[in-house]
């Protein structure tokens, strides 16, 4: 336990997350031609994901779509993006399983996705 008495989890994502962080980054590169929006883009929902989740990840709710909730999927949305998590309440760990951008199909992207 840490000194100020509040547990910290770590955070993982898996290869699906990562896959997902570096399409978005490589649209807003070369797709809308903007290299420097891409970085700040992708410093700024790291740090998002930091700051939210390594304490207190239970806060955030389930996806309340089967069967991503029966999973222990939860959702965080920042700006203009919804990652998709579990947490391991007995290693103290979030996986970090998606991140899409907002209004997109997420059971549809959920389903596309392999296995992590």
């Amino acid at each position: 336990m840490p000194v100020d008495g509040i547990q910290r989890y770590k955070i993982v994502y898996t290869r699906t997350a990562a896959d997902d962080i570096e399409q978005k980054a490589d649209y807003i590169m070369f797709q809308l031609h903007d290299p420097a929006l891409s970085e700040i883009w992708y410093e700024r929902l790291k740090a998002q994901i930091q700051e939210n989740l390594t304490t207190f990840p239970l806060k955030y709710p389930l996806y309340d779509v089967s069967p991503w909730r029966e999973r222990g999927i939860r959702l965080f949305t920042t700006r203009n993006d919804v990652v998709l998590y579990s947490v391991d309440t007995n290693c103290y760990i979030v996986y970090i399983h998606s991140v899409c951008t907002k209004g997109r199909d997420l059971p549809a992207h959920l389903e596309a996705q392999e296995p992590d």
